[in-house]
């Protein structure tokens, strides 16, 4: 009885030091949750509204320069009448040199429309082929959009130092015709430099995306093109902003001139705001008095409880992740969030109705798992899908895991008195991540279709 007595007014005397601390720091601040939740919003927006305008004011040199040659009457004049390859050549090069050594760009071009010649401030480099070059198939589609201009990374062999960012702008006559592209480019470099600046200034992570959550600029130069945000994107109306614990916070505007969106991040660099440090510290109190009076009432009644949490990510059977975990973990928005996983594979036991009859159906599962988790090792992850089909995610290229699934196929078949049919592509990012499963189970059951027993790729 005294013991229960001696629980009951500890909690009550906890309950009532915590309640008074909050009432009173409450009333002696006067600052409330909800006026703290603004000013922090209010305050990362104004960051947020800094860094896009000073982005936009970098990014906005080369495309006043670009316009203005595209307005420019001698520019035009010699589109019109664009006529000897070696003179027209030489015109160019002195008029490019020329816009290239005032606004200190790293290259000036020029495209016509008309002849297909790709003119530089350094030679005539090339006559552009659309249909043939798989490089200048965005010639065809910039000339049939109807945007003003667009931006495009040429990543050079050399790596990130001969890496430039071109600007094309679009050159029209009078008329509406469709006269070619100016396109004045500088360093990427430059870019990169600048907004890792801008990172290390505001304690922030900067990305640009297309609509679709590519990475275009970042300061991580082998993250442009590959990494996907699309998971991070808002809507295409304004500043679309999410707090992210107490001083953290995501961050998403569409510009429209550029058909980008500007990413901003942070995780946040501590708690400024005194009444946030407080209701925290008072947190972490209440949590640690509850778990001291769990653990003094477990004492003395001598009892104690295990409560397990439900495995929803485990298949019970394999011990494998299951699709759940595959949905919760590895994707966002239908996306894959992560470029860790190369190929993707679906596999399962050919004709397991009749397998599980004359067979024990559990057995040959763990029999499968069993030899893919040992030819895959460390170089991928296996999922349980559903039944007998499996899904597997590979940490290498195409062709060493199609070696791989040959060779599952071939100890399946020498041992196991089963088959399995195998379906393997390699992951396309641009893709969501249902498209890059279908395919691959589409060709899974390509290979059951003719018999079962052998794998199917790209």
């Amino acid at each position: 009885m005294f013991k229960k007595s001696m629980t009951v007014v500890s909690s009550f005397v906890i309950l009532v030091n915590l309640i008074f601390l909050c009432i009173f720091f409450f009333f002696i601040t006067g600052i409330s949750t909800k006026f703290v939740e603004k000013k922090v919003f209010e305050s990362n927006k104004i960051l947020c509204d800094v860094i896009c305008t000073k982005l936009l004011e970098k990014l906005n040199e080369p495309i006043v320069t670009s316009r203005m040659m595209a307005k420019d009457s001698f520019l035009l004049d010699f589109l019109r009448n664009e006529g000897e390859l070696k003179h027209d050549e030489e015109v160019m090069k002195e008029y490019l040199s020329r816009i290239k050594d005032e606004f200190g760009y790293s290259q000036a071009t020029l495209i016509s429309a008309k002849t297909h010649r790709y003119y530089r401030n350094d030679e005539l480099h090339k006559i552009i082929n659309p249909l043939g070059d798989s490089h200048d198939v965005w010639f065809n589609k910039f000339e049939q959009s109807s945007v003003e201009y667009a931006f495009n990374i040429y990543r050079s062999p050399d790596g990130l130092d001969f890496t430039s960012l071109y600007i094309n702008f679009r050159i029209n006559d009078d008329d509406g015709t469709f006269l070619g592209v100016s396109s004045p480019a500088f360093a990427l470099k430059d870019i990169i430099d600048f907004i890792a600046e801008l990172e290390k200034t505001y304690n922030v992570k900067i990305n640009t995306t297309d609509d679709l959550g590519t990475v275009m600029l970042d300061s991580n130069y082998s993250d442009i093109g590959i990494t996907s945000l699309a998971y991070l994107l808002g809507k295409k109306d304004g500043l679309v902003y999410k707090q992210k614990g107490l001083s953290g916070f995501v961050a998403s505007q569409y510009i429209p001139n550029l058909d980008w969106y500007f990413v901003v991040r942070s995780d946040g660099d501590g708690i400024k705001d005194s009444s946030q440090l407080f209701y925290l510290v008072a947190l972490i109190l209440f949590a640690l008095d509850l778990l001291v009076l769990f653990s003094v009432r477990t004492a003395l009644h001598g009892k104690k409880k295990i409560l397990l949490e439900p495995k929803e990510n485990i298949d019970n059977l394999t011990g494998l992740a299951n699709r759940n975990y595959f949905k919760e973990q590895l994707g966002e928005r239908g996306y894959f969030n992560t470029t860790t996983y190369k190929c993707i594979a679906v596999f399962d036991i050919d004709y397991f109705k009749e397998a599980n009859d004359n067979l024990n159906g559990d057995e040959a599962l763990l029999s499968v798992v069993k030899t893919m988790s040992a030819l895959l090792s460390n170089n991928g992850v296996i999922l349980r899908w559903g039944g007998d089909e499996f899904v597997v995610l590979f940490e290498m290229g195409i062709e060493k895991a199609y070696k791989i699934c040959k060779e599952f196929c071939k100890q399946i078949e020498e041992g196991k008195m089963i088959t399995v049919s195998v379906g393997l592509t390699a992951i396309n990012l641009f893709d969501n991540i249902k498209t890059n499963y279908h395919r691959a189970a589409r060709y899974c059951y390509q290979v059951k279709e003719i018999g079962g027993n052998g794998v199917k790729k790209d």
